[in-house]
């Protein structure tokens, strides 16, 4: 590796190179400004699709009627894609755990 190359992977005015998340992403300084790293960023968007996704779905099972035997299926159906959601949901929060624990590493509590 170069000076030139070392020079370019440190932090300006600092002479540190910043650390990096598991997906590669600095961590430095102008990171640090905000409260979510990059990927935490990313698993809360993502948590917060599938949260909008089973509000939608509650929704369209409430209008539904219970007595029309058409409508059954598509309950059936609905109930089975909420459940899903139910259980993406419960990965993307455990993911937003390391996620969490990953930040509190970067910023120096091991």
């Amino acid at each position: 590796m170069t000076n030139e190359k070392k020079q370019d992977d440190l932090l300006p005015g600092l002479g540190c190179a910043p650390p990096l998340d598991s997906e590669g992403n600095p961590y430095g300084c102008a990171e640090r400004k905000t409260v979510f790293t990059v990927k935490e960023e990313k698993v809360l968007q993502r948590i917060l699709a599938v949260k909008e996704e089973a509000r939608q779905v509650k929704s369209r099972l409430k209008e539904l009627s219970s007595h029309e035997p058409g409508d059954q299926a598509l309950r059936t159906q609905l109930e089975t894609r909420l459940q899903e959601l139910k259980a993406l949901r419960e990965e993307l929060e455990a993911e937003r755990e390391a996620t969490f624990r990953e930040r509190m590493e970067l910023l120096g509590h091991r």
